[in-house]
């Protein structure tokens, strides 16, 4: 429907003036996730994961202004080894998910002018571009792909895959190395019921406020500062010990990312990263968040594409969470400690694999759970084809077009 609405207007424009080529872009990926838990944990045995994604991205330029749509919608499914086998609190796996269909992002946005500014409007994956990694997308582990003092928050989580929803983000570029970002998304996305979409909002659910500020250069692959706040009240999260108790606002906090290359050891170059965030420990059981990653590049001549990469994601719990632990029986640690690593070779252009191993130390921040070792080997599989849609200087009123030109393959 989107895309429709789009191309009417592109046809109108077109009527008018030089209309620029457009470009349709489709994409379809595959990635299957076998895990052993060998060790330790909820108990010891196999997790098959999956998710498929079908996307559709439609760019054009019409009055010098970028236009652009996207849908995409997804299937996930299998076994969860988190909280079947290992039972961790950040996420082991960043493909693990409720079985089902979904819709993930469904959104327009418009550019102005030359410049870099735009508006983007629809149903969103906030961390598509806040929090977003760099080195870190190398790992499995899902505190790797954002923080998890950020992505335990909310009700249902904030905005992330794979609960995406309602959301408008505003960007631009304050010169060639300064680049900002805000949004405002769906405070409580999602429903219950894990439902194909929702679209539901509400004033008392009220909305999660994110800014950023971003800075790269040739030295610096990304260094960012970003805060968020929700606008509705929350129960604190030992409500049970304090009787009475009123919801209260204040569900805040911050993050920042270094990532920058180390340097090389003859042919073989070093990436790092470090990020770190909080969030409030009466509201959320995790307060404090850090995680480094360090990846090598081009270990062997015969296969300059692979990467080999050292992660650890630690993740500190408040207080207020460890009291109501021990009031319901259940003690709880200090922490939860994530150690990832992984190997990641493209056999094919359309095919990769990433075998890892994981140890997670104090799973779930629970002395009850023992120390678990998980090895794992990941596949992806990817297709995307390009068409381009040529428009011709001045376009007859009726909005026909060239005939398109297949791009790619």
């Amino acid at each position: 429907m989107i895309c429709s609405l789009f191309a009417g207007m592109t046809q109108v424009a077109a009527a008018q003036e030089s209309v620029q080529d457009s470009v349709l872009d489709l994409s379809m990926s595959y990635v299957g996730d076998l895990r052993r838990n060998t060790t330790g944990g909820l108990e010891v045995g196999n997790a098959y994961s999956n998710a498929f994604d079908l996307g559709l991205n439609w760019t054009t330029t019409a009055f010098g202004t970028r236009v652009q749509s996207s849908l995409a919608v997804m299937y996930m499914g299998g076994d969860q080894i988190s909280s079947e086998r290992v039972g961790d609190l950040q996420g082991i796996n960043n493909i693990e998910a409720a079985a089902g269909w979904r819709l993930y992002e469904s959104w327009f946005e418009i550019g102005f002018g030359d410049s870099e500014s735009s508006v983007r409007a629809g149903i969103l994956d906030m961390n598509a571009e806040f929090d977003t990694p760099v080195t870190q997308g190398l790992f499995t582990a899902s505190p790797f792909g954002i923080g998890t003092e950020l992505s335990q928050t909310g009700v249902r989580g904030p905005v992330v895959w794979p609960v995406t929803g309602l959301g408008i983000r505003a960007a631009g570029a304050i010169d060639e190395s300064f680049r900002w970002r805000f949004g405002a998304y769906d405070g409580a996305p999602g429903s219950d019921d894990d439902d194909f979409t929702s679209l539901h909002v509400s004033g008392s659910e009220g909305a999660l406020l994110i800014g950023e500020i971003e800075y790269s250069s040739d030295r610096i692959h990304k260094f960012s500062v970003g805060s968020w706040m929700y606008t509705a009240p929350f129960q604190r999260i030992d409500a049970t010990l304090q009787p009475g108790a009123a919801p209260e606002r204040g569900n805040h906090g911050f993050y920042t990312t270094v990532d920058l290359p180390l340097g090389t050891a003859g042919d073989v170059s070093f990436d790092g990263a470090l990020r770190a965030g909080t969030a409030p420990a009466k509201f959320n059981a995790v307060d404090r968040y850090a995680g480094l990653a360090v990846t090598a590049q081009n270990l062997w001549k015969s296969r300059p594409g692979d990467s080999l990469g050292l992660g650890i994601a630690w993740a500190h719990v408040g207080d207020p969470y460890r009291d109501i632990s021990a009031f319901e029986g259940t003690p709880a640690t200090t922490a939860e400690t994530v150690v990832e690593l992984v190997y990641r070779t493209e056999l094919t252009p359309w095919l990769v694999l990433l075998p890892n191993v994981q140890f997670i130390d104090d799973p779930g921040a629970s002395h009850g759970i023992g120390d678990s070792w998980v090895a794992g080997l990941r596949f992806e599989m990817s297709h995307e084809r390009t068409w381009q849609l040529s428009a011709r200087r001045d376009a007859p009123a009726d909005g026909s077009y060239a005939r398109r030109q297949p791009q790619g393959f």
